[in-house]
């Protein structure tokens, strides 16, 4: 199913689940959260029938706690079965699944301390702690596949629980990128720096993330880090507190990124609105709305905020946005004539 044909109409995805008796479906978290609204607004069929549905796999981006609680409840009347969510983490140059989720149980969520995990220690806390944040297991490795949590200047391995970047070797990790040698030798080739190195080569996702309890845990993109003041912040956690600013915002419909002006590293943050959210809302508010959620949820100062029209922002065949060629927009002025200036 084309992904446009899905986001224009998100139950045509249910439906045929539904007709067909499928067994297993994949798709991207911001595509659950699509359902739920689609549910919530009555666009979802009443005789849509899940129970055949066994494994629901959720992966390709950050997988959202709160998305899945959503996806159970919506959905359970229609016979979806929760433990048939499957989180799990995979990448093309993998050809694709590195780690998975079971089937016969319900997924996991760890709550960790917002603070530790800025300064690359995952610590639980309970759910209830003010500085708590949800981070969903995406299983343990799957087949013959090898996974490590790396110090990406070390490279050295790291001890469950301290944030790193992921290394994956096994037998599905492709050789290379077609005609880009000097790439391929960097990301497909990479040695511990060990003394008991035994030869093996390693994937560098450029995922950061830890160990825990035997699974592994993606908490952001060793790229987009955004750092303040010497810490790591998470362009998808403040993108979700500028999706959840104000009714009639859709998901997946910003990115946040970092610029360096010369002087210093400003955060910019780019959202795309619809002619329905911004008559309703007011641009001006809309941008104001945007800052107060980024500074309440992750403590930044937004720098910079743009409403773009819908279709603005760059995105992969999958409906992922595609945070550097936003910020190649940004800076060479092309998003500049999509931005909406309404007051």
């Amino acid at each position: 199913m084309p992904p446009e044909a899905f986001i224009r109409r998100p139950a045509r995805w249910l439906e045929a689940i539904s007709r067909f008796r499928g067994t297993h479906a994949a798709a991207p978290s911001f595509a659950y959260e699509l359902c739920v609204k689609a549910a919530a607004a009555g666009a979802v069929p009443g005789d849509l029938d899940l129970s055949s549905w066994r494994v629901a796999a959720n992966g390709a981006e950050p997988v959202r706690w709160r998305t899945i609680e959503a996806f159970a409840a919506a959905f359970a009347p229609f016979g979806f079965d929760p433990r048939a969510m499957c989180p799990g983490f995979g990448l093309a140059e993998n050809t694709l699944k590195a780690t998975g989720d079971r089937a016969d149980k319900p997924p996991t969520v760890l709550w960790v301390s917002d603070d530790a995990l800025r300064d690359g220690q995952a610590v639980p806390v309970a759910a209830t702690s003010a500085a708590a944040v949800p981070l969903v297991g995406c299983g343990a490795a799957v087949g013959d596949t090898r996974v490590l949590v790396v110090d990406p200047v070390t490279r050295l391995p790291l001890a469950p629980d301290r944030v790193g970047e992921v290394w994956i070797s096994g037998p599905c990790v492709a050789d290379g990128y077609r005609g880009r040698p000097f790439e391929s030798e960097e990301t497909f080739r990479a040695r511990l720096d060990t003394p008991a190195d035994d030869g093996v080569s390693y994937l560098r996702t450029g995922d950061l993330g830890f160990a825990h309890d035997g699974e592994l845990y993606i908490n952001g993109r060793l790229k987009d880090v955004i750092v303040r003041l010497g810490r790591n912040y998470y362009p998808q956690d403040i993108e979700l507190s500028a999706e959840s600013c104000a009714p009639g915002l859709h998901p997946n419909c910003a990115a946040a990124f970092s610029v360096d002006d010369g002087l210093a590293e400003r955060l910019v943050v780019v959202v795309e609105v619809d002619g329905r959210a911004e008559r309703a809302v007011g641009a001006a508010r809309l941008r104001r709305l945007v800052r107060e959620a980024v500074w309440d949820n992750n403590r930044l100062e937004a720098d910079d905020v743009l409403l773009v029209r819908r279709g603005s922002l760059p995105k992969t065949s999958s409906g992922k946005v595609q945070r550097r060629a936003c910020r190649l927009l940004y800076t060479d002025g092309s998003l500049a004539a999509s931005v909406v200036r309404g007051e």
